[in-house]
């Protein structure tokens, strides 16, 4: 008997950071924001494009082939401002504006996502990064974060999945951004 979840994988397209952008707000993170709860493992810090839950390995590679096909011109977020969702009990990090080409990007995936009964997204697309999770109240923060800019030149499908009780985000494939 086949293990369920040897043959289904939990994936999502997002926004990778460089190294040092995922230093820099996990220090600011750790130095600068009081909360109860740990935040999210500096390894996993991104901006989530679609969520693509229980995806067989023969759907994985169409979301592959599909996401290769894609012309979305590359753009620029600037971080600088957090919020919380009490319902969730989600701290984020917030880009300051949507771009025309991160919105397109976003939909074209979710839509896809829907199109393969993957996933069928309640929400309207809000772009993020999870800071901390299950928040009971907002965590203090003590300094705001400094400014910074980011251009994105890439995406990435990612496979998150526990490795020693942690849940780590593991990269599959790049994808580049590219105008037609």
């Amino acid at each position: 008997m086949t293990d369920k979840n040897q043959e289904n994988k939990r994936l999502f397209f997002g926004l990778d950071f460089s190294e040092e952008d995922k230093s820099k707000i996990f220090n600011w993170l750790i130095s600068k924001v009081e909360s109860k709860r740990k935040p999210i493992l500096k390894s996993n810090l991104h901006l989530t494009l679609a969520f693509l839950p229980n995806v067989p390995i023969k759907t994985q590679e169409a979301l592959i082939e599909f996401a290769r096909c894609l012309s979305v011109s590359p753009f620029s977020l600037r971080f600088e401002e957090t919020s919380f969702w009490q319902n969730s009990g989600i701290f984020y990090l917030k880009p300051t504006s949507q771009p025309s080409s991160l919105t397109q990007l976003a939909n074209t995936l979710r839509d896809e996502g829907e199109k393969l009964q993957l996933y069928t997204n309640p929400f309207a697309y809000h772009p993020h990064v999870t800071l901390i999770r299950n928040c009971k109240q907002p965590p203090q923060i003590i300094q705001k974060i400094t400014p910074f800019d980011v251009t994105y030149s890439e995406f990435k499908l990612f496979h998150s999945t526990r490795i020693n009780n942690q849940l780590r985000y593991i990269p599959i494939e790049t994808f580049p951004l590219k105008a037609d």
